[in-house]
């Protein structure tokens, strides 16, 4: 099964509105998803091997701040997280479809 993490609704993320709020909620919420079931399977080394050290769900998560006002997050932060995390949730989706896709997320 292919790991969909960077998706229809990940493209959502760059319109900057209601929805990209809504579309970043639901990515953080499913990085947690896949970090867990990594993590019950393979432990917690792997887990931070695949999601970089939690830095996806981090970028992610600043990119939210971001559109809900924080003025600790610039737009150019905002920018730079979302590509971050674009690359690498498509690294983590390869690694995970390669070589953990007996974990089913």
């Amino acid at each position: 099964m292919k790991t969909l993490i960077v998706d229809h609704s990940w493209t959502k993320i760059i319109e900057r509105d209601e929805f990209a709020k809504i579309a970043l909620a639901a990515k953080i919420d499913l990085i947690e998803e896949i970090e867990a079931a990594i993590r019950a399977a393979e432990g917690e080394e792997a887990a931070r091997n695949v999601l970089d050290d939690g830095l996806i769900k981090h970028a992610l998560t600043r990119c939210l701040e971001n559109l809900q006002g924080s003025a600790s997050v610039t737009e150019q932060d905002f920018w730079v997280c979302y590509k971050f995390a674009t690359t690498a949730a498509e690294k983590a989706e390869r690694i995970i479809d390669e070589e953990l896709s007996h974990i089913g997320s």
